[in-house]
């Protein structure tokens, strides 16, 4: 069949109609909401502040891993000899805990050396040069292959201790506990604040939404009356949701950038004063693509559960 101009007419298949139905309501939706732009840009910045702060979060977490110590790796342990033992007896020590399957390295450290390291750390070498009598032991640093939050490490400080011309293991392995259940308990608060915010975008969505749809309530009905499907109905507002949250995952993903271009000369100075090589590490394109992605299925969620919900209002009215 030919168009009054001699061309074969288009054919409209299920596919073309459903796709020019998805282009109509969605350049409908994003007219609509340029034609609000107070009101598109606070739900943006709403949006936005949720996913962005938790993410500044993670990402300074992340970024202050490299200067806290390996907690999985073995504590040291401070093998003290008795002052009235010889290098001999020493190296003999030494030479048995060696070969112990829990033991990783034994270094000797010297009674001389002790004390030449504590006068150079002090500054009193000379006082101590004067000193008749060395009263520092010969001592061992021993390093065990088990982690130092492992109760069996315990267990291995006893036999330590049971050694002979073994006085005293020091083994201070608590402030490693301490300091995993703090970095532990800073990430749960992290995630349970990023939870709560997050939930305070979903809200503020689901009633912008809402009275967006209820704005529309009398065009809703017509459409339904000449037969509209309700996927016909509900798809503008699933584009209105899905710019909100795309939208609002673009600006966080600017926060979090600006954000780390303001923090990066404290962090890096604080790595400077830990003696860490290592520089602030920006969001690079995970967290930007994966604050987007996230919001864009926030939005999209939302409006759909929003109109589900309005809908079956209008069916019990």
């Amino acid at each position: 069949m030919n168009s009054p101009t001699g061309q074969p007419a288009e054919r409209w298949t299920r596919s073309a109609v459903w796709r020019a139905q998805h282009r109509i309501a969605a350049n409908d939706s994003w007219r609509k909401l340029l034609h609000r732009p107070v009101a598109t840009g606070l739900v943006w910045l709403v949006v936005a502040i949720s996913l962005a702060l938790p993410s500044a979060l993670l990402l300074t977490v992340a970024n202050l891993r490299p200067i806290v110590p390996d907690l999985a790796r073995s504590a040291q342990l401070s093998v003290m000899l008795d002052r009235e033992a010889d290098r001999a007896s020493a190296e003999a020590v030494q030479g048995q805990i060696e070969n112990w399957s829990q033991i990783d390295a034994v270094r000797l450290v010297s009674r001389e050396q002790a004390l030449s390291e504590f006068g150079e750390q002090t500054g009193l070498a000379t006082l101590l040069a004067s000193l008749d009598r060395n009263p520092l032991p010969h001592t061992l640093r021993v390093l065990p292959r088990l982690p130092a939050h492992d109760s069996a490490l315990n267990h291995l400080i006893g036999e330590l201790e049971s050694l002979p011309n073994v006085t005293r293991v020091v083994a201070d392995t608590r402030w490693m506990s301490r300091l995993e259940e703090t970095l532990v308990a800073g990430e749960r608060w992290v995630l349970a604040l990023g939870g709560a915010m997050i939930l305070g975008a979903i809200l503020a969505l689901a009633n912008t939404l809402h009275l967006a749809i209820d704005a529309r309530r009398e065009e809703i009905l017509v459409v339904r009356v000449i037969g509209g499907s309700p996927a016909f109905v509900r798809r503008p507002f699933l584009y209105t949701g899905l710019y909100f949250g795309v939208g609002g995952g673009v600006l966080a993903a600017l926060m979090l950038w600006a954000l780390s271009l303001w923090l990066t000369g404290p962090v890096n100075a604080l790595f400077l004063l830990y003696d860490s090589p290592g520089q602030l590490q920006g969001p690079g394109l995970v967290y930007p693509l994966a604050l987007i992605l996230l919001g864009a299925i926030i939005g999209w969620l939302v409006s759909w559960a929003a109109a589900e919900h309005y809908f079956r209002q209008l069916e019990t009215r």
